[in-house]
């Protein structure tokens, strides 16, 4: 058996402190959030992909062993050429990266799998989280495989679709008052969940680096992707932006596959937010950092975080990648969210729709040119929002006709 011993390191983001691997989720030194280190330098020359799906990058997958792998098949998401809506904007190389077709209908499983293995590995007896819905359908699944119980902290107004989701599986779930729109709420329940984990020794799952350093690390592997299956980097990938901690472990994940010599460039991202939830966005615009907004406005279930624990990593990432941030109207995200449907048969939810709003509001713009490769990532599939997708269809008259009627048409 490969010694593995080496295999990562952990660094502070914040103060640089490096130390071996240890069984913590923030740094001992001033409490910043902790990144995972490879030897990319020796992975040059030794990395071979192995397998199907996320797991094939195990050497770049925070878990030693492979026999703690928990896994429903995760990753090898699809990477569509647009029919339909790339043409009509003028963007013939934009592409849809399917994260809803992950087991759960989420990217979050990518996160999950790599969560439960890092939680097995290291003795953990239990998990608890936050959720708005997909992160806690992942992690109650993947719980189940793992055979870890789970205590799940929801938003008040989570979509119900979600939640029976979620139910099924049967973690213990609780609505936290106030989640999801006030800010001292969001603080405060980090806070907490926080604590208790660290009493118990329960794994924090909170999909947000700040909190899940190893577990974050399954989102990069969708970079990875995106690379093989284009056969170089795109030149923009725009991202939801909701915690931040997709698109700021998105961009590791290219950085570190254009160090592994497999790609040439790097891509620019694009951080997509909310109108009327959008503290990235904010930042950007006025060159800042990011600081919590009073509240959220906006609808768009999963992106309504008025405090993101990792929005700072996504501004960096933002900037340093050469892109920008975007804020789309609801209304806007909701018209494309039924043309990605209607127009390419791409049924996601409207998290996932968002970007795309935002790519024909670039072009539109200007800001886009026409001549790039661009990747949106639809990070959920539509069943996640079933009772919002009721009401937009229960109008619809579906006409009642006989059997003899059929010919007749």
């Amino acid at each position: 058996m490969p010694d593995t011993s080496d295999k990562f390191s952990l660094r502070c983001l914040m103060c640089g402190h490096a130390m071996p691997d240890a069984d913590i989720n923030r740094c001992p030194v001033c409490g910043g959030t902790l990144e995972i280190v490879y030897e990319l330098d020796r992975l040059r020359d030794e990395f071979e992909p192995q397998g199907r799906g996320m797991w094939r990058a195990f050497d770049l997958l925070p878990v030693r062993d492979r026999a703690h792998i928990v896994s429903l098949g995760e990753g090898d998401t699809p990477l569509l050429l647009s029919a339909s809506l790339g043409p009509a904007w003028g963007l013939p190389d934009l592409h849809f990266k399917l994260e809803g077709m992950c087991p759960t209908g989420s990217y979050k499983d990518r996160i999950a799998a790599v969560s439960m293995s890092r939680a097995r590995e290291v003795g953990k007896t239990a998990w608890a989280a936050t959720s708005s819905g997909n992160a806690g359908a992942s992690l109650s699944a993947y719980g189940v495989r793992a055979g870890l119980a789970g205590h799940l902290f929801v938003l008040e107004k989570a979509s119900r679709a979600k939640i029976a989701q979620i139910l099924m599986y049967g973690p213990r779930l609780r609505a936290v008052q106030g989640l999801g729109v006030d800010r001292d709420v969001e603080i405060q329940t980090f806070a907490n969940v926080l604590d208790l984990c660290d009493r118990h020794n329960w794994m924090m799952m909170v999909t947000a680096r700040k909190f899940s350093p190893f577990g974050m690390e399954g989102c990069k592997t969708i970079a990875y992707e995106i690379c093989d299956q284009l056969g170089r980097a795109p030149d923009v990938v725009y991202v939801p932006v909701g915690g931040g901690g997709l698109l700021s472990s998105v961009w590791k994940g290219f950085q570190e596959w254009a160090a592994l010599g497999l790609t040439d460039g790097l891509p620019r991202l694009v951080a997509v937010q909310g109108e009327g939830c959008a503290p990235v966005v904010d930042a950007y615009a006025a060159g800042r950092d990011v600081e919590p907004i009073a509240a959220c406005h906006g609808t768009v279930s999963g992106l309504q975080l008025a405090a993101p624990p990792d929005g700072q990593l996504a501004l960096r990432a933002v900037r340093e990648s050469g892109g920008w941030a975007i804020a789309a109207p609801d209304p806007d995200t909701y018209r494309v969210h039924g043309e990605l449907a209607a127009r390419e048969g791409l049924f996601v939810e409207p998290a996932a729709a968002i970007v795309a709003a935002a790519v024909e509001l670039d072009r539109a713009a200007g800001r886009l040119h026409g001549d790039e490769t661009v990747v949106c990532l639809l990070t959920g599939i539509g069943f996640k929002v079933m009772d919002a997708v009721n009401r937009l269809t229960e109008a619809v008259e579906i006409p009642l006709i006989r059997a003899d009627d059929i010919l007749a048409l």
